[in-house]
């Protein structure tokens, strides 16, 4: 491995790209050319998708949603992860290409408040070593091939034959971003939080999902929906929580543990190995997602920001506050 190249993979070889991901025991969806082209659908910006070349062989790369502030270059988030993707070789070699892509995104320019990688990738020694920031965070990870109700923590099973007694039934039913969204945004106003996204940006990225996505929806003896869930995956090997949300009829009946429960027999049934939670730093979230029987998980970002943009980005945070201050009087 000693001619690594960087190149932009235009769109008439992302086909090429999605292949290849396809292949790697840990490609994600969130790296995948179809959801970058729908993140940039859904919350603006253009598409640089990056391979790492070894001669002609693809060996590794990373696909960012871009937006152009005047002549600056700044990746936005694209749902949770925005992994960099390396193929399967021995730790020098992945260094090797790790550390060849880093020195591309910064040759251009790059702004990078947080790309975030998926949990294989735990030696990031070349990131700090070209000075990025690291970052860590947590979530969940339930091993499927073992996993048995017995993991589930009794508190949960309590709530579960509550939902029993309550009748409600957990399916898989077609994508649906309608009852996803209404369901999403009574569980975050709970929380005093704003939803975030909208219900057109979910729409667009559901829709993208196509056979990658399956959402699990469970509804009561009425047939009105009380909670859901959707799960993304690349292949079976790896599922992704990404969304969920629970009426507060439905938190009464048990509905997010059947929900929970309901997915993780269903995702079993069709021979996935492993569900990621995608994130449990928040205490409360931490441990009911524990409560299902996976283990706590590190995952790590990467962030580039040059001191100006910093600076830039707490005036602007300030002067936001400024102008809330300012309604309320």
């Amino acid at each position: 491995m000693t001619n690594l190249t960087v190149r932009e993979l235009k769109q008439a070889e992302w086909d090429r790209w999605d292949d290849w991901l396809a292949l790697q025991p840990w490609g994600s969806p969130f790296s995948a050319a179809w959801w970058l082209d729908a993140n940039c659908r859904a919350f603006g910006g253009h598409p640089l998708l990056l391979g790492v070349f070894d001669g002609e062989q693809l060996v590794g790369g990373v696909a960012l949603r871009i937006t152009d502030v005047g002549p600056v270059h700044v990746v936005r988030p694209s749902m949770l992860y925005n992994p960099i993707v390396i193929a399967v070789g021995s730790a020098q070699s992945r260094q090797k290409v790790l550390a060849t892509l880093l020195e591309d995104m910064a040759r251009r320019r790059l702004v990078v408040p947080s790309l975030a990688c998926t949990t294989d990738m735990v030696d990031l020694r070349q990131a700090v070593w070209h000075h990025w920031n690291l970052m860590a965070s947590w979530t969940v990870v339930i091993t499927l091939k073992t996993w048995t109700l017995d993991d589930v923590s009794p508190a949960e099973l309590n709530k579960m034959r509550k939902a029993q007694r309550a009748e409600v039934t957990a399916h898989v039913e077609p994508p649906d971003a309608d009852v996803l969204y209404n369901l999403m945004k009574a569980s975050m106003t709970r929380q005093g939080q704003e939803t975030p996204l909208g219900r057109e940006q979910l729409r667009i990225l559901i829709e993208a999902t196509g056979a990658h996505g399956m959402q699990t929806v469970v509804r009561g003896v009425d047939g009105v929906p009380l909670s859901a869930g959707f799960v993304m995956a690349h292949g079976t090997r790896i599922a992704y929580h990404i969304w969920s949300g629970t009426s507060p009829i439905g938190l009464t009946k048990g509905a997010a543990v059947a929900m929970y429960v309901g997915r993780l027999e269903q995702l079993q049934a069709r021979g996935y190995e492993y569900l990621d939670c995608c994130g449990a730093s928040l205490p409360g979230l931490s441990d009911f997602k524990l409560s299902f029987g996976g283990t706590l998980t590190t995952r790590l970002a990467i962030s580039r920001e040059p001191l100006w943009y910093k600076a830039a980005r707490l005036v602007h945070v300030c002067l936001l506050w400024f102008k809330r201050v300012l309604r309320r009087h």
